[in-house]
């Protein structure tokens, strides 16, 4: 049952002689509600989901979902014991939603920092690069600047995989669906899951 049927059936019961099926009906509610940015955020109890319903949950949430999600499904060279830092930049809304979603949800026994960046800061104090639409024109002098490094791009306009970014989330239809670029990740000496790998569109610098 979907929020929306819930809500019209908790507001139609106004008496209060259904007490109890109020009550079920707002657990149903909650449930629903966690489940736009749970399960519909790419994360089911098997692993990894094709997409978020963007309706259940604004676009920008749901991509800062995806991305707290995703650092789960990567191993860097070296997996000390520090800070995992996610930089974004020219992605406000989005950037938002991480520092919010982020706060004080460790990943594999590490804080997450989430920080705004632009084009020409220090982008290799990251360990993830989440690059906003908006710089589209400066994705390639940022790939240059990363050349050797070992940190994840993430971006959100269509090329961009193509253009040597490694994840590319993309909203389609009402929901987000994902590309890789293999390739530019083992340029990164950055290693991707196969389970996540299986669940991508893959895409190739140039196609």
């Amino acid at each position: 049952m979907s929020a929306d049927i819930i809500c019209g059936q908790l507001n139609n019961d106004t008496h209060g002689n259904h007490r109890d099926r109020r009550q079920h009906l707002l657990v149903r509610l909650r449930r629903s509600l966690l489940a736009g940015l749970g399960v519909l955020a790419l994360i089911s109890a098997s692993g990894m989901s094709t997409g978020a319903l963007a309706q259940s949950v604004e676009e920008h949430d749901a991509k800062a979902a995806f991305v707290l999600k995703l650092v789960n499904f990567v191993q860097w060279p070296t997996d000390a014991n520090h800070d995992l830092v996610i930089g974004f930049v020219g992605a406000d809304a989005t950037g938002d939603a991480l520092q919010r979603l982020a706060y004080g949800k460790p990943v594999n026994g590490r804080t997450i920092v989430v920080r705004r960046l632009m084009h020409d800061g220090d982008l290799k104090a990251c360990q993830v690069i989440y690059v906003g639409a908006s710089e589209r024109k400066n994705m390639p002098l940022m790939l240059e600047r990363l050349r050797g490094s070992s940190v994840l791009t993430v971006g959100e306009y269509d090329g961009f995989g193509q253009h040597g970014g490694i994840v590319n989330l993309l909203a389609n239809g009402g929901r987000i669906r994902f590309e890789v670029n293999p390739h530019a990740a083992e340029r990164a000496h950055l290693q991707i899951s196969s389970r996540l790998l299986s669940l991508a569109t893959i895409v190739a610098d140039g196609s």
